[in-house]
């Protein structure tokens, strides 16, 4: 996300977006790689991080779609969810549960399937291309 774009995310769409991802960790489970993610990406877009703690707990994919409608801004919908599925595909471990919430989310905030195919694929060509850069600088040592 760019500096700009970050900059001019409202309060309450900072909130969701953060939430988003707190979603997708859930997950997994993943709590301390949680905690240091969140922190970071609310670094990122200037959320107050004594605020962190208020961020509610989201299990449900219809109560983060419920969240996406509250933003007027298709792309950042797209956005949003886009990195919601980079980061469930960047632990190696996709879960079909996970895929398929994260598909009930996109369809039903108005993302077609086939863009969400497009995020899918643009985020396992990412996971690839880091584990071929692993492998060229660790092979034949």
């Amino acid at each position: 996300m760019s500096e700009t774009f970050k900059k001019s995310l409202n309060d309450e769409e900072k909130n969701i977006y953060l939430k988003a991802l707190s979603y997708v960790l859930n997950c997994n489970d993943k709590v301390t790689e949680k905690c240091d993610f969140i922190l970071k990406r609310a670094k990122e877009i200037n959320f107050p991080t004594k605020n962190l703690r208020a961020i509610k707990k989201v299990s449900r994919p219809e109560t983060i779609s419920n969240e996406l409608l509250k933003i007027k801004d298709v792309r950042l919908r797209r956005y949003f969810m886009r990195e919601m599925v980079m980061l469930a595909v960047s632990d190696h471990e996709l879960a079909d549960s996970e895929m398929c919430n994260l598909y009930k989310i996109a369809t039903s905030v108005g993302i077609k399937e086939e863009k969400i195919n497009d995020f899918f694929l643009w985020a396992a060509q990412g996971v690839e291309w880091q584990i071929e850069g692993t492998r060229l600088v660790e092979d034949d040592l």
